[in-house]
């Protein structure tokens, strides 16, 4: 039996995949626990010791990038679940990297196990990890994206983005230009196009791009004064998320 664990901030997409690991993979696979924040995952991985991770890229306080490199060893299989762009599933392919898209299918999860499975008796694959982090980093900052509209797509690049604001299912994108974007994707669709290493939400309802963050203000109704003059609310739960992030003591 390979002991595994999820890393997933979604408690409906955690029961599905147990789910769907239980029939499909039950007789080889056991789920020992799963975690939501890099916090509870490292803690998860270290108490647990896996032979077997799947790894969800957006997790509620970061990526499953920053999660990797904030581990000591890499000493466990991954599975990647993901959303990302072409891009990402690109690199994946060419690193030999097992992955799993959004909304799984049976097969694949079934096939991605049997594999991964496979290559626990050689850890040596997981340097195609750090191989995939650095691709992704390197050319997704400068990659342009298509942002859907409503009479049709509108191609940035993502270092142009301020601040982009949840609007039900539509977000409002404020550019560098002054512009603004009314775009048909919500907020949490648009943050799987966009590096989690220079993006952050602070706020259900807001992402910024941290390279145009200005300054931080304090109190029970934080916020953030943001390059072009703009202000933005960081909620409660989300402060300690900011401060983390510029390693700051507030």
């Amino acid at each position: 039996m390979t002991n595994a664990v999820i890393i997933e901030d979604e408690p409906r997409n955690i029961a599905l995949l147990e789910e769907l690991i239980k029939i499909n993979c039950g007789h080889l696979v056991e789920i020992k626990g799963h975690a939501g924040t890099i916090k509870n995952a490292i803690t998860l991985i270290q108490n647990v010791k896996p032979e077997l991770v799947y790894l969800d890229i957006e997790l509620s306080d970061g990526s499953a990038f920053e999660l990797l490199e904030r581990l000591d060893n890499l000493n466990f299989t991954m599975i990647f679940i993901t959303a990302f762009n072409e891009y990402a599933v690109k690199a994946f392919r060419l690193n030999a990297v097992d992955y799993l898209l959004k909304p799984i299918s049976s097969t694949e999860l079934k096939n991605a196990t049997f594999k991964a499975i496979d290559k626990i008796k050689n850890l040596s694959n997981n340097e195609n990890i750090l191989k995939v982090i650095s691709e992704l980093r390197n050319n997704n900052a400068n990659k342009k994206i298509g942002l859907p509209v409503a009479d049709g797509i509108i191609f940035i690049t993502p270092d142009t983005i301020i601040r982009i604001e949840a609007k039900g299912n539509y977000s409002i994108i404020f550019l560098t230009t002054g512009k603004k974007i009314t775009c048909t994707k919500t907020l949490k669709e648009i943050e799987n196009l966009i590096d989690g290493n220079i993006f952050l939400r602070i706020h259900h309802s807001w992402v910024v791009n941290t390279n145009y963050i200005k300054k931080y203000y304090r109190g029970k109704n934080g916020y953030i004064e943001m390059e072009d003059g703009s202000t933005v609310a960081v909620s409660i739960r989300k402060k300690e998320k900011l401060i983390s992030f510029f390693s700051g003591d507030v």
